[in-house]
């Protein structure tokens, strides 16, 4: 036989390992050089990018050794390969699902940041929730046979090792997973709704909160392949296709975790995109000042779009950019300013610190408070 499916595993493989290297880039673009300032959202999607890398690695090595081959080609490639085929399989389990738990806890702690004291409560419940399922599984995935060894050294005896059922093991975790994932990804949508905003407003909040749901599509497709594979007679060939399945899973995870931090940079060097003015003034330096384009309330998602009128007044230095979540004493914001109001004018924030500048305040002298 010479049919084998490693090529497809490798490929896909490259393929996400450049794009996520791609995505957490920008994203730390986006966050410490624009925003100036690094989140726990972003820490945590960093340590799971690095698993995703060391998962890749294994399913790269894994398809080097055999994964995605006959197993009547693999067998005449010696023992010693089969027991590294096994053992780099073994290890790929445990990256997988740690990335997996580092994914959705990132995005967990991005909720936290919205100013929602209820989206926060159910946000710190899901953080335990996914991390008791995360370390659980990384644990059943290490310690699934004693000695640890026989669950990789396929030259050990039947008699001499004791084993779980990890194949139930693998049902049931994938099934958990799946779960964890609508609740996590589906968590902000009652918030989304809530807020007085237009209706393509509040739609294009929610599919960008979403996108995760995305990553719980591919774990439904993986675990379609689970069953057929436990019981195969060819295993080595059968688990390719929930390998790369589970690549993309994770992926896709982390590049939808990573999409909201991105709008940043869209907002400053591609404003046309998302329907807002020029980031440059009439003096063609720094980046326009920007108001709130939509009603503030206890707490919510506030955007700044610049309205056409403000954009034709004169600011040529001191003006800033704010985006941000909530109007809360907790909300988060995001902000690139340079280095002040220009001379003459009356800088106006809100409670949430967001820069207003309106050429009717301008001229006046005074201020407005928006929440």
């Amino acid at each position: 036989m010479v049919e084998t499916q490693s090529p497809t595993v490798i490929i896909v493989s490259v393929i996400f390992a450049v794009f996520i290297f791609a995505a957490l880039s920008l994203r730390f673009w986006a966050r410490a050089v624009l925003v100036k300032q690094i989140g726990t959202d972003d820490v945590l999607i960093t340590i799971a990018t690095t698993f995703s890398f060391a998962f890749i690695g294994t399913a790269v090595r894994a398809a080097q050794l055999g994964l995605g081959a006959h197993i009547d080609d693999v067998l005449p490639r010696g023992t010693e390969n089969l027991v590294a085929y096994a053992q780099t399989v073994w290890l790929s389990s445990i990256m997988y699902n740690a990335c997996l738990g580092f994914i959705k806890v990132s995005v967990l702690a991005l909720y936290m940041r919205l100013g929602d004291k209820r989206l926060r409560t159910l946000a710190v419940v899901m953080i335990v929730l996914v991390t008791a399922q995360t370390v659980a599984s990384v644990m059943v995935c290490i310690l699934q046979c004693t000695p640890v060894r026989a669950a990789y050294d396929v030259t050990m005896s039947q008699g001499s090792k004791t084993c779980i059922n990890i194949n139930a093991f693998y049902l049931a975790n994938a099934a958990c997973n799946i779960l964890t994932d609508l609740l996590t990804y589906s968590l902000p949508i009652p918030l989304v709704l809530r807020l007085q905003v237009t209706r393509p407003q509040r739609i294009g909040l929610a599919v960008m909160l979403s996108l995760g749901l995305l990553a719980c599509a591919s774990s439904v497709i993986r675990i379609t392949f689970i069953p057929a594979m436990l019981v195969s007679q060819d295993p080595t060939s059968d688990i390719a296709q929930p390998m790369y399945w589970s690549v993309i899973e994770t992926n896709v995870g982390i590049l939808a975790a990573s999409i909201p931090s991105l709008k940043v940079i869209a907002k400053v060097y591609f404003p046309r995109l998302l329907g807002t003015q020029s980031g440059r003034g009439a003096g063609g330096g720094g980046t326009a000042g920007a108001s709130s384009g939509g009603r503030c309330g206890k707490s919510g998602i506030w955007t700044s779009p610049r309205s056409s009128r403000q954009s034709r007044v004169g600011i040529d230095r001191g003006d800033g950019f704010e985006t941000g979540f909530g109007c809360h004493e907790e909300a988060s914001k995001e902000t690139l300013a340079t280095t002040g109001p220009p001379e003459g004018k009356i800088e106006v924030t809100t409670k949430v610190s967001m820069q207003v500048f309106d050429s009717r305040t301008m001229e006046s002298g005074k201020g407005m408070d928006m929440c």
